[in-house]
């Protein structure tokens, strides 16, 4: 019988939640390893991850795609009491920094900073990466994560079914992630944490001047980094605790 890597997360439960701030993930193991996950800036975070030794999952998006999604996830919040937000309102303010989870440069350049110096305890990547190559980076991931996948005939059958269970697609399936029950921690149902997760989709609500100043004050913020996240670039982090 062939064995599923680690990263194949098998429980029912709660299965791979996106959680708005710190709270920790049912463990499907008898070890005293725990998963959390947040949005919140390094800034806030930094002494009580610098004091531990977690290991920190860190997935950055382009802005212009990060906006969008922000814009629909607020209107989802408390929808009832108040008439959608336009789009035209949230881009000024994501511009400014003024929204939920601070300043999106700041936060990226914060654990981009990390993982330059502390890649040992700080994993960088980009969502348009993982979509696009998400073999190498989910052995990457393992690596860093210090459970490699171990050559042999099945190695890349692993490094596929750790893939497939992770994608969008195959998570808006899951019963769980379909409910319209509101979990004790959140504000809105399960099924509100999957949209579509494409790539680019920005191009299909953003305006041209949007996008141009977007882009304007992304080279200015990220000038002299090397980020490789110029076309590409909703952050959250992962994190390892043992």
């Amino acid at each position: 019988m062939r064995l599923c890597h680690r990263l194949s997360y098998k429980s029912t439960e709660n299965r791979f939640l996106i959680l708005p701030l710190l709270v920790r993930f049912p463990s499907n193991t008898a070890s005293s390893t725990r998963l959390l996950s947040t949005h919140l800036p390094y800034q806030m975070l930094g002494d009580s991850l610098n004091s531990s030794d977690c290991r920190v999952v860190y997935v950055a998006r382009n802005p212009k795609d990060t906006v969008v999604s922000l814009w629909h996830f607020e209107n989802l919040i408390s929808l009832e009491d108040r008439e959608p937000r336009p789009l035209e309102d949230v881009v000024p303010k994501f511009c400014a920094g003024t929204v939920i989870y601070g300043p999106y440069y700041e936060h990226v350049l914060g654990y981009h900073t990390e993982s330059l110096e502390r890649p040992e305890k700080f994993f960088f990547v980009a969502y348009e990466e993982l979509k696009s190559d998400p073999k190498t980076h989910v052995k990457r991931l393992a690596e860093f994560l210090g459970c490699p996948f171990e050559g042999g005939d099945d190695m890349d059958e692993q490094v596929e079914e750790v893939v497939r269970s992770c994608s969008v697609e195959n998570l808006k399936k899951q019963e769980v992630n379909n409910s319209t029950d509101v979990p004790s921690w959140g504000m809105m149902p399960y099924k509100s944490y999957f949209r579509k997760g494409q790539v680019g989709d920005h191009a299909n609500h953003l305006t041209k001047d949007m996008i141009d100043r977007i882009d304007a004050i992304t080279k200015v913020k990220f000038h002299g980094v090397n980020l490789a996240l110029g076309r590409k670039l909703n952050f959250s982090i992962d994190i390892v605790a043992s």
